[in-house]
């Protein structure tokens, strides 16, 4: 069994005990993912997109070159730039994929919004509440 599946399983169920009965099914709601049918459309991501002004960007997983072309240039300039904190920073998708192993699961977002204003913050926020999405919070200070 992987180590941090069963740490997960347990840790979860010893903390449901402690909760109170109204907060149990609170917790067990998941998010909606991509696979899933109230994904939202294409047509609400464009909405989203205008509301922010155009600062909705796909995320590009850039460790995917790993698999795909090893022994690549672009490997080799990759590996040299991910020992560059601000690189990193600037990556929408490296941050939240980058950990310790087995810390958590390698599944970068879909989409991110390069926010330029608290506006473009609430509207993401809210778009994620609406339709029930995971919302990674990711600040360069």
């Amino acid at each position: 069994m992987n180590r941090r599946a069963f740490l997960k399983a347990t840790g979860s169920t010893a903390l449901l005990t402690m909760m109170p009965r109204g907060l149990r099914a609170a917790a067990t709601i998941s998010r909606c993912r991509p696979t899933d049918a109230a994904w939202p459309s294409k047509s609400a991501w464009k909405r989203l997109n205008e509301t922010v002004g155009g600062n909705l960007i796909p995320v590009d997983f850039r460790l995917s070159i790993l698999k795909k072309n090893p022994d690549s240039d672009a490997v080799e300039l990759l590996l040299k730039n991910l020992k560059n904190p601000y690189y990193i920073g600037d990556q929408a998708c490296l941050t939240e994929t980058l950990g310790w192993v087995e810390a958590w699961a390698t599944q970068p977002s879909v989409y991110a919004v390069m926010a330029r204003n608290a506006q473009d913050i609430a509207a993401a926020v809210n778009f994620a509440r609406q339709n029930n999405l995971r919302l990674a919070i990711k600040g360069g200070g």
